[in-house]
């Protein structure tokens, strides 16, 4: 069969805006078939969109904490990578710093919690858990609905409420309750009456209360987890994947920026800075869906927010006063989100850990970078971490990297999304999608798009 476009028995043109992994998962499924001929459109230099490292001063940071299982939905495209990836040998991967400056399991443990607040409490804790099922029944705010699992009492305490309103910026009031349905869900299994009740009476020795609740995907991994190869994720995306693409006939257009989308009765016409222009049968964006709307000569008639992530690069001798890769900040003080010891992932340097410290800042370019790194080395000096020298290394602000969850666009997004989708254009990816998901939930939707493109030709 030749796999061409049946009407004009020419290739099928795919337009792939953003060269994250959404948009490698796509090409890599397409690739397969000679009738797609594919362009990876990139502005960026490098691809794997949020996998980055940076280099500085002969280690690689990233930005961000990443790890991988053997299931990992890139490796289906490119199996021989797994083996560059680095086993993580930690008993626990998480841990959180608490309201009361312990350390912690992640996100909540029975002993972590008694330890701040006493046995007492705990028992009035859990009593109020049960009293909980009435009193926030409705579950129609993201409050309410893990309150209603957890209690008023544990939710604050904690600082799992901290660390929420930390990340998005906004009141816990404020984000959509898709939120804690998508993002939260072991909640529900965890702490249920049943099992509420179950540990009430058994008690039989501490453990976690809440097991995972979905913030990080890897806190209770049936796997072990993987880091990205040693010398960064370059190795990864901007050598062998990228080789790849372009020896199965894709192009990979990086630091290539698009002018304008105009569309056509059949297609797409791309226009590039230096005004020349390309015809498409297919566009699919990973792009923010402000920008497809700008790039379409549109504009959204409701204000999108996203939260920079600002990172910074530290190393250090002496004692860290932890012992988990991640440590997240459930206190009520500071700015940073949390810490990523990459030593722990690939032993030390020169006799030092070295480390990246997230805090998500507003999208803008005036942040004061000096008061935030002050801001972070003064409270965890606070709490009697770092013991040692800490030596600034850099840092870096990536723009857009944490969709907020308002729930006033919730609606206005879905209406956007199916705006674009009419016009043809599919959107994909934690930008495309304006969704706070995982990279292995982008590949998985990336496949299910990818599986459904084939499908419309026949394939």
């Amino acid at each position: 069969m030749n796999k061409v476009n049946s009407e004009t028995k020419t290739p099928i043109r795919v337009a792939i805006l953003g060269g994250g992994v959404a948009g490698i998962t796509i090409a890599s499924e397409l690739s397969k078939y000679s009738m797609f001929d594919i362009d990876i459109i990139e502005k960026s230099s490098v691809l794997g969109g949020l996998h980055r490292s940076v280099d500085i001063g002969n280690l690689n940071y990233d930005i961000g904490a990443f790890l991988f299982t053997r299931d990992y939905g890139l490796f289906d495209f490119y199996p021989d990578i797994i083996d560059l990836y680095v086993p993580v040998n930690c008993k626990q991967v998480n841990s959180r710093l608490t309201p009361k400056g312990h350390i912690d399991k992640y996100p909540i443990s029975i002993e972590g919690y008694i330890e701040d607040y006493g046995l007492l409490n705990f028992f009035s804790t859990c009593v109020e858990i049960i009293a909980s099922k009435i009193l926030y029944y409705k579950k129609d705010t993201l409050s309410s609905w893990i309150k209603y699992y957890v209690g008023n009492n544990l939710y604050n305490k904690s600082g799992l409420k901290n660390y929420i309103e930390r990340l998005y910026g906004v009141s816990d009031e404020n984000i959509d309750l898709q939120f804690a349905t998508k993002r939260m869900s072991t909640i529900q299994q965890v702490c249920s009456l049943k099992s509420i009740l179950s540990k009430i009476i058994k008690l039989k020795k501490p453990g976690y209360l809440l097991k995972n609740d979905n913030l990080n995907a890897f806190s209770n991994s049936v796997y072990q987890p993987l880091a990205r190869p040693k010398e960064g994720f370059g190795k990864i995306y901007n050598e062998i994947i990228r080789d790849t693409l372009i020896s199965s006939g894709v192009s990979v257009l990086t630091d290539c920026q698009v002018k304008a989308i105009r569309p056509l009765d059949k297609g797409f016409e791309i226009k590039f800075p230096d005004n020349s222009i390309k015809i498409y049968d297919k566009l699919i964006s990973t792009i923010p869906l402000e920008t497809i709307a700008f790039l379409l000569g549109k504009q959204l008639d409701f204000p999108i927010e996203y939260r920079a992530l600002f990172s910074l690069f530290y190393c250090f001798n002496g004692q860290l006063g932890y012992d988990a890769p991640i440590l997240s900040n459930f206190t009520e003080e500071a700015a940073w989100k949390r810490i990523i010891t990459f030593s722990k992932y690939y032993g030390t340097y020169e006799g030092g850990d070295y480390f990246c410290v997230e805090v998500p800042v507003e999208n803008s370019n005036t942040i004061d970078k000096i008061q935030l790194r002050e801001d972070f080395e003064s409270h965890v000096k606070h709490f009697g971490l770092f013991q040692g020298e800490l030596k600034y290394q850099g840092d870096i602000i990536i723009q857009n990297a944490y969709p907020v969850y308002s729930r006033a666009i919730v609606d206005k997004i879905a209406s956007a999304k199916h705006s674009f989708k009419e016009l043809g254009i599919d959107v994909v990816g934690r930008q495309g999608e304006f969704d706070y998901i995982s990279a292995g939930e982008s590949i998985a939707n990336a496949k299910k798009l990818a599986e459904k493109i084939k499908a419309n030709y026949g394939i």
